[in-house]
C-alpha cells in the first residue's frame, strides 16, 4: 500500500482467497471477510497499534496464513467447506502454499524472468481512485470454479 493503514487487495484478498480455496468453500460470505479483517485487526493489537499502525503491512507475510486460516475456519463453522479442518491444519496448509509461491517468485525474480517494479510506480498512481459495484444484495460472491 502506498499509505500507512491502507487496506487493499493485496492485503485482504489473498488471505480471503487462500482460506476459501483452501477450505474449498462453495462460496465467499461476508462472514469470512470479517473473519479476515479480525484477524488482521488481531495481528495489528498484538504487535501494538501507534497513529500510523492499526493494521498489518503487506511485507509482513506471517499474516497471510493466519487471515486465510480464520477464512476457512469461517467457511467451516458456516456449514459451507467441502474440507473441514482445524486451526493448526488451516495455518500449516497456508503456510505451505504461500512459502512455495514466495520462493518461486524470489527465484524467477532473481532470474530475470520477472522484473523489479520501478521505483516510485506505485506511489504515481496513489492519488487516484476507481469506484467498483459490490457483490449485490446476497452478501456473496460466487466462485467461477468450485473444485
Amino acid at each position: 500500500s502506498d499509505f500507512p493503514n491502507q487496506v487493499n487487495n493485496s492485503l485482504g484478498f489473498p488471505g480471503i482467497f487462500r482460506g476459501t480455496l483452501d477450505a474449498r468453500a462453495k462460496t465467499i460470505t461476508d462472514e469470512m471477510c470479517i473473519a479476515a479483517a479480525r484477524e488482521l485487526a488481531k495481528i495489528a493489537e498484538e504487535k501494538g497499534l501507534q497513529e500510523d499502525y492499526i493494521i498489518p503491512y503487506m511485507s509482513e507475510w506471517e499474516v497471510y496464513p493466519r487471515e486465510a486460516a480464520a477464512v476457512g475456519l469461517a467457511a467451516v463453522s458456516q456449514g459451507i467447506a467441502r474440507l473441514k479442518l482445524n486451526k493448526r491444519q488451516f495455518l500449516e496448509r497456508a503456510e505451505t502454499i504461500i512459502s512455495k509461491s514466495r520462493r518461486t517468485a524470489d527465484l524467477l525474480m532473481k532470474r530475470g524472468v520477472i522484473k523489479n517494479m520501478p521505483l516510485g510506480s506505485l506511489r504515481s498512481n496513489a492519488g487516484k481512485r476507481r469506484r467498483t459495484s459490490g457483490s449485490g444484495r446476497s452478501g456473496r460472491t460466487r466462485l467461477a470454479s468450485t473444485r
